[in-house]
């Protein structure tokens, strides 16, 4: 068998490996032909001197608007063949662009679009398909509905924080939306994309030491970092990533406090039973002893869970 037939046999088991593991369903034609040969090649990528190379490909179905891709400059490939194109394309600033009956083409942008949280950006605003082979060999693949993950061995998927913040919305009518949603996206695209574990409270109606089970004897003083400036979600990851319990947030947004200590009731300690591990029951117990107060909490796998009056929100 030739490389190009034996290439054209793995893409066929490619494309019901996603159908099989719910990764990509739809039946779209040329659209769904671009994105499973992009998933391959993300895969199975160029490798020089035994090293494969970061890789990154944009999948559409019409071609982009400028708005659409941000500050960024498309560049006909003139010619040149598609696998050489693809050397190019690092899946941070530079990816290869393939929109359906049109010709390929490399786009480069003038900052990363490396993190999880850039992708979804990505996707919801250009209705793209994004396709990123990652600094240690994982697959991200970014749609406007989900983010997919394969680490080698099995697939992962989680919806957007948008979908999410829809949800959780809906059990907890009164939070700012804005706000929630900011909460969720940093939960779900930066720490969980980050496999780190962190535990959020917010409160919605004030100060979150305000809402007591608050211990603070560990907790320490930050500057206030503004949950709505994105530019400050990256702060809020770094200090998440190395201190233990929890940051407060205020009704305002500002995160000021880290590592403070939850602790919860003889009564809910009796009433509502362990969850997972240590983090997650005492958010869940802690959630129902400081009414009104919303909880996220982020595992070290990458999950996301939001408690509120001593129950999790299904949020799907």
């Amino acid at each position: 068998m030739d490389h190009d037939a034996a290439r054209a046999r793995r893409i066929d088991r490619l494309r019901l490996e996603l159908i099989d593991e719910r990764i990509w369903v739809e039946d779209d034609g040329e659209r769904t032909d671009l994105l499973v040969a992009e998933l391959d090649y993300a895969r199975h990528p160029h490798a020089h001197e035994n090293v494969a190379s970061r890789y990154g490909a944009i999948v559409m179905t019409k071609e982009p608007q400028a708005k659409q891709m941000g500050d960024a400059n498309l560049l006909d490939i003139a010619g040149a063949k598609l696998d050489i194109v693809r050397l190019l394309a690092d899946g941070r600033s530079s990816f290869v662009v393939r929109t359906v009956g049109r010709p390929d083409r490399l786009v480069c942008f003038d900052r990363t679009r490396e993190y999880e949280s850039s992708a979804v950006h990505l996707a919801t605003g250009a209705d793209a398909l994004v396709v990123q082979r990652l600094a240690r060999g994982w697959l991200r693949f970014t749609t406007s509905h989900s983010v997919a993950t394969w680490d080698g061995i099995q697939w992962s998927a989680k919806v957007l924080s948008s979908r999410l913040a829809e949800r959780v919305q809906l059990a907890i009518p009164e939070a700012d939306p804005v706000l929630l949603a900011n909460l969720l996206e940093v939960s779900a695209h930066w720490l969980g994309a980050g496999r780190i574990g962190a535990t959020i409270v917010w409160n919605p109606a004030g100060d979150a030491r305000d809402l007591g089970h608050i211990g603070l004897a560990t907790a320490v003083d930050v500057p206030p970092l503004d949950m709505n400036i994105r530019s400050h979600f990256a702060a809020v990851l770094n200090a998440l990533s190395q201190f233990d319990r929890a940051a407060l947030v205020d009704a305002t947004g500002c995160i000021a406090t880290v590592g403070a200590h939850l602790w919860s009731s003889e009564a809910s300690r009796r009433e509502i039973p362990a969850l997972r591990g240590t983090r997650h029951t005492s958010a869940v117990r802690f959630s129902a002893d400081a009414r009104g107060s919303v909880v996220f909490v982020v595992s070290s796998s990458g999950t996301l869970s939001v408690f509120h009056g001593g129950q999790r929100i299904d949020a799907g």
